[in-house]
């Protein structure tokens, strides 16, 4: 009985099972891919939000939805894990600040006129004024990481 055949096969038989486990394991490629995907419907959602003053509430819910699709995705990237937890500030940013805004139009809604009345809508409009602009800066954030993204994932092409 000839004992060989089976080790004939070894080389390849283990060649395979490498190949197979390397192709389990995520590659950057994979995971910027679904990143990126969490990040662009995070995207979608934030452009199709109806923004008013007392829908800001209800646009912060939405935020958080999608805060929780972008940290749910599984990296193991160090570069890319980084890259996630700055886009989750982000949106962690944007929906804190929009249940802000919703909170001051609410309350600016029920205001007298009366002096005191209009004291508190001057402060009102100063912490709406710093809301846009905190939401400004994370929307330049957020551009500025995407294109650190695409550098960092997008293959160079070849000379």
């Amino acid at each position: 009985m000839n004992h060989s055949f089976p080790h004939r096969f070894r080389l390849p038989l283990y060649a395979l099972i490498l190949l197979l486990l390397a192709s389990c394991t995520p590659t950057k490629t994979s995971q910027c891919r679904r990143l990126i995907q969490a990040l662009d419907q995070g995207t979608t959602t934030l452009n199709r939000l109806e923004l008013t003053p007392m829908t800001g509430s209800q646009a912060a819910d939405q935020v958080e939805l999608s805060l929780e699709a972008i940290k749910t995705v599984q990296l193991t990237d160090e570069t890319i894990i980084n890259f996630q937890t700055r886009a989750v500030a982000f949106y962690e940013q944007i929906g804190t600040t929009l249940r802000e805004t919703s909170g001051i139009a609410t309350m600016v809604s029920n205001l007298q006129p009366t002096p005191k009345g209009l004291e508190t809508r001057n402060q009102a409009q100063t912490q709406v004024a710093k809301a846009i602009a905190s939401i400004k800066q994370s929307t330049h954030d957020a551009t500025v990481l995407l294109a650190e993204i695409e550098e960092y994932c997008l293959p160079k092409p070849q000379p």
